[in-house]
C-alpha cells in the first residue's frame, strides 16, 4: 500500500542534481585549490547526498534499537515503528517487520552495534542507491534465554548492503534494503 501512495504522491521533488557521482564524500569537503582542482559535486548534489545519508543512518538506528528487543517492537504502533517510519517505507519496513517477528518467535536478540561505511553510489531528481560495508563484528543475534549465538555458521561478518532511496513526502526514506551474502566486503 505505500507503493501506492507513492507513486499518486504529489510532495514536490527535490531539485535535479547532476547525475555525477565523483568528487567529495561529504558536503564539508572541499578541494585544496581552487586552480585545476578536480570537478566537484554541485551544492544540490552535496546536499542531496547529505540528505540521503541522514536518511540512511537514520534507518539504520532505527532498525537496530528495533531488533535489540524485538518482542517489544511486535505491536507496530510502538515508538520504534514511528521511528523506522521516518526514515523508511515499502521493503524497507516490511523486511524490518518479517525479521522483528521471526527473531521474537525464536527468541533471538541482537547485541551491539554494527560499523556502516555508506557511499551514495548514484543521486537523480528523485531516487537514489546507497553501497555499503556492513560489518556486523559488534552487533550479533543471540538466543535471548541462553545468550548464545544464533548467527549463520561460516557466515563472513562483514557484507555489502544495497540500499535505494526515494525522495517522498518531503524527505528522503529507504524503500530496499538487500544485504548480498554472497558478497564479503
Amino acid at each position: 500500500m505505500a507503493l501506492a501512495l507513492a507513486a499518486c504522491s504529489s510532495a514536490p521533488k527535490p531539485p535535479a542534481p547532476p547525475s555525477t557521482t565523483s568528487g567529495p564524500a561529504s558536503a564539508t569537503e572541499t578541494p585544496a585549490s581552487s586552480v585545476a582542482a578536480a570537478p566537484t559535486d554541485e551544492p544540490s548534489t552535496a546536499a542531496a547526498k547529505a540528505a540521503v545519508l541522514t536518511a540512511y543512518n537514520g534507518y539504520w538506528r532505527a532498525k537496530v534499537a528495533m531488533l535489540a528487543d524485538p518482542t517489544a517492537n511486535l505491536d507496530t504502533s510502538t515508538p520504534g515503528w514511528n521511528d523506522l517510519r521516518q526514515f523508511a517505507t515499502d521493503t524497507a519496513v516490511a523486511d524490518v517487520f518479517a525479521t522483528v517477528h521471526t527473531f521474537s518467535s525464536n527468541g533471538i536478540v541482537v547485541t551491539g552495534t554494527p560499523t556502516l561505511d555508506p557511499k551514495v553510489s548514484g543521486v537523480t531528481s528523485g531516487s537514489a542507491s546507497i553501497v555499503d560495508c556492513v560489518d556486523s563484528t559488534n552487533w550479533q543475534p543471540v538466543y535471548s534465554a541462553s545468550q548464545k549465538s544464533a548467527a549463520a555458521p561460516g557466515q563472513s561478518p562483514r557484507l555489502i548492503t544495497n540500499s535505494e532511496l526515494a525522495y517522498y513526502d518531503n524527505r528522503w526514506v529507504v524503500t530496499e534494503s538487500a544485504v548480498d551474502r554472497e558478497k564479503p566486503c
